[in-house]
């Protein structure tokens, strides 16, 4: 079961069955709320790419993936399609080409970075102040509930560019922490989160 219908007879994706549930998105998440300028974690960018075909072709998603990671990829086609045609910003920093680097394969460490390159900051004073900011939130005390030092600074890069969103696919060690990083300057969303924030808008870029 996907998030959205596809209607294979109009060629085309169904978000809402009627204009009852259209006002009732419409009102939950309200356009005030829509990201503009998002922070893609270093999984987030692994699924972009590994997925790419699903994301930004809209392929099926294989038989075998787990239902979670399933929905993320449609979340996401959803977003990129609809965002192709909006102006908002998608950023990564270069925390997470240390990160990417890590990765043993070296076929998808390069498809990784050719990527993930692309929406890092050139070297400004913005990215300086991000990377800085980044190192000092690793120790800070409404970042502490984070176990991972990695996420702790790639959230203080996020917030150093004056990202709304941080989204993540890690609902492990940092979506199920987030109510307890109530004071930082940005909101934790997942992809389906995301999404849920940007569909009732979508034909706005249709």
């Amino acid at each position: 079961m996907g998030l959205e219908h596809w209607d294979s007879d109009r060629r085309r994706w169904i978000l809402y069955r009627s204009p009852a549930q259209h006002s009732e998105d419409c009102a939950r998440y309200p356009f005030e709320s829509l990201p503009q300028r998002v922070f893609l974690d270093t999984n987030v960018v692994n699924l972009l790419v590994k997925q790419r075909e699903q994301i930004f072709e809209q392929v099926p998603v294989p038989e075998g993936v787990n239902s979670k990671r399933a929905l993320d990829i449609e979340a996401l086609m959803h977003v990129f399609h609809v965002g192709a045609r909006a102006n908002w910003e998608i950023l990564a920093s270069r925390k997470t080409l240390d990160e990417i680097n890590r990765t043993p394969d070296l076929q998808l460490r390069d498809d990784l970075l050719d990527y993930a390159v692309e929406l890092v900051e050139p070297l400004s004073d913005e990215s300086a102040f991000a990377a800085s900011l980044g190192r000092r939130l690793i120790d800070a005390p409404f970042t502490s509930s984070l176990p991972g030092r990695d996420d702790r600074e790639l959230i203080g890069n996020a917030i150093g560019f004056g990202c709304d969103v941080f989204c993540t696919c890690d609902l492990r060690t940092i979506v199920r922490k987030r109510d307890h990083l109530h004071q930082l300057p940005l909101r934790v969303l997942t992809p389906r989160e995301w999404w849920a924030h940007v569909k009732p808008w979508a034909e706005l870029w249709a």
